[in-house]
């Protein structure tokens, strides 16, 4: 009790305080300052150094040394009835406030103001980098078509000029020959400002097609332009006006004169057949576009994307496009439901399979609607009738980037690892700018332990979308697997906003957060692991995914997916992953594998 109460007298506790609370503000302010002035990587590590060093020899100082009105001199030599320690103790109290009063305004600047500017910093230079390891040979043959301006002077009708771009790109993908950059590419560049010739060489084409649409009423007229992209040069544009109710016509007459001034030939059928399907009401396709734009949304736009989709068909009931866009919304939807309506799956399942059936009935050749059926019943172990619809949808679209991302899940399902990661790898390939291509890819890296190329792709899939819950979690696990715990535990808070965004639950949400934090813990503390496991009770055994060393409760992982069937493809991939390399011949291995619908040596069954 006297050592305390002479570190009190020496203000030695109060010194701690404040050199700990001082030391703290300068090293964040200094993190965020120096890097805007490009200092090397050593000088902020110097300062946390120096100020660790400091610690104890501060401590000392304030023990052995006390200030006076005559300066510094050592306690022994002050007189008791001389000694000002206390109004110095009451003037470090006073510094002691006024500093944290300091790091909690800074704290809060830095979270509210510096933090969302640093990190869409981040996000646009690693999109930049992501769109320019995406450059390939520059065909001669190949174009961008970049989003259409919205020049109607309604932000709402965005929509509009975007799916018109849609349109014109796919139909442009129809044409012979001709290498069209995906969608989600061009549309990542939406809204800024890039010169021609920079788009050009960040996506690996040799012409870009830019644009405007100006709606009025029933009325529409577009302005497109085609530009050579190696020199800037305008090679042709025009004005086209047209009643809204010709609005198919009017994307064939652009494709058409396109690939004219490309001099590409476009088959039999002239440009008429590169715009195949059609709607004789204008309210039903405007309807399509909104409905496809919120599917693009995911999350929360997933309902209202069925909702559009359905009220469009009730303007057009044999339009196929509206009913192959309705079929992927429901097969998409369970995936983002909360788990107080994981009970409504099966009857949204069973809708989704009807809208597909129905879009193939109206439209035997689109190919959409097969990939979705491909990838329904591979989430519900159909795997032969899977296999069929993914076989057609190849023949009618075989560069079409979902295909390959669909057709990843029943690849891997079958044990056909290598392929399924070549087709994961096409479709990143085909669209780099796809968050969700990303990520399959990356757990495909993990479960193959490929974990650094794991941390690459599912880094520039956060960069793309930081609210994925799915990319949320595989990049922790990644960073878990190759050592960077305090990376994975900085995505906690990713996780909490992307699950709060979703509709969960409270309880959801915290259930999913006390998996993050035991994850992190057991990555500090191996020796925690049969603890905390036990501590989550059934739920702990997702976390043998990240430790698969833990093969007894990876094992109930997978038993547990399979044997409630969820997560749709997921458990059974994780079953034929290279992770049960080593227990093909174990019963539990074998039994699961007949219970998710195959023989004894993998064959279907």
């Amino acid at each position: 009790m006297n050592f305390i109460a002479e570190l009190k007298r020496r203000n030695v506790i109060r010194m701690a305080g404040l050199y700990m609370v001082g030391a703290w503000l300068v090293v964040q302010v200094s993190s965020t300052v120096l890097p805007m002035f490009n200092a090397p990587v050593w000088v902020p590590r110097s300062i946390v150094i120096v100020f660790a060093v400091g610690f104890i020899p501060a401590l000392i100082f304030s023990w052995v040394f006390e200030l006076t009105p005559d300066g510094l001199k050592r306690d022994a030599e002050v007189k008791p009835e001389e000694s000002i320690a206390p109004q110095t103790a009451r003037r470090m109290d006073r510094a002691i406030i006024a500093v944290l009063l300091l790091a909690l305004g800074y704290f809060g600047f830095d979270k509210f103001v510096l933090a969302p500017r640093r990190e869409a910093m981040q996000i646009a230079e690693a999109t930049r980098s992501i769109v320019q390891q995406a450059v390939q040979t520059v065909s001669k043959n190949s174009i961008a078509v970049m989003p259409f301006l919205n020049m109607s002077g309604d932000p709402k009708q965005d929509y509009f000029s975007d799916g018109m771009t849609e349109e014109i790109l796919n139909a442009l993908a129809n044409v012979p020959n001709l290498q069209v950059t995906a969608r989600t590419s061009v549309f990542s560049l939406k809204g800024q400002q890039h010169d021609v010739r920079e788009i050009g060489k960040m996506l690996g084409v040799a012409y870009v097609l830019e644009g405007s649409v100006r709606q009025a009423d029933d009325e529409v007229r577009i302005t497109a332009q085609l530009i050579r992209a190696d020199n800037g040069f305008h090679l042709w544009s025009h004005d086209y006006d047209r009643k809204l109710e010709h609005v198919f016509a009017l994307q064939a007459d652009v494709a058409g004169d396109i690939a004219q001034a490309l001099k590409l030939p476009l088959g039999v059928g002239g440009s008429d057949a590169l715009v195949s399907q059609r709607s004789d009401d204008p309210q039903a396709y405007a309807l399509y576009l909104q409905a496809r734009a919120a599917y693009r949304e995911r999350g929360v736009g997933m309902q209202r994307s069925i909702d559009l989709y359905h009220a469009a068909l009730a303007r057009d009931p044999k339009f196929a496009p509206a009913w192959a866009g309705l079929c992927g919304s429901l097969n998409v939807l369970p995936w983002y439901l909360p788990e107080s309506k994981q009970a409504e799956i099966p009857q949204t399942q069973r809708d989704a399979e009807a809208a597909c059936n129905r879009a193939i009935e109206l439209a035997p050749g689109l190919a959409s609607p097969h990939i979705m059926l491909g990838n329904l019943y591979t989430n519900e172990w159909r795997w032969a009738e899977a296999e069929q619809h993914f076989q057609r949808a190849q023949a009618l679209a075989p560069n079409d980037p979902e295909f390959y991302f669909a057709y990843t899940d029943w690849l891997g399902a079958q044990g056909r690892v290598d392929e399924a990661l070549q087709a994961a790898q096409r479709a990143v390939a085909l669209d780099s700018m796809a968050p969700m291509y990303r990520n399959l890819y990356g757990y495909l890296l993990n479960y193959s332990g490929r974990n650094e190329e794991c941390v690459a792709q599912m880094q520039a899939g956060y960069a793309l979308a930081p609210m994925n819950i799915y990319i949320d979690r595989n990049l922790s696990t990644c960073y878990i697997a190759t050592g960077h715990v305090a990376d994975a535990e900085k995505l906690r808070d990713s996780e909490r906003n992307a699950l709060t965004a979703s509709g969960e639950s409270a309880a959801g949400i915290a259930k999913q957060l006390a998996i993050h934090d035991a994850i992190v813990a057991i990555a500090r503390n191996p020796l925690q692991y049969a603890a905390l496991a036990k501590s989550l009770g059934t739920d702990g055994f997702v976390m043998a995914r990240v430790f698969p060393s833990h093969i007894d409760d990876l094992f109930l992982d997978v038993e547990d997916g399979i044997g409630k069937h969820e997560g749709g493809s997921d458990p059974v991939v994780l079953l034929r992953s290279p992770l049960f390399a080593k227990y093909h011949d174990d019963p539990r291995y074998l039994r699961l594998l007949k219970k998710a619908g195959f023989d004894e040596t993998g064959a279907i069954r």
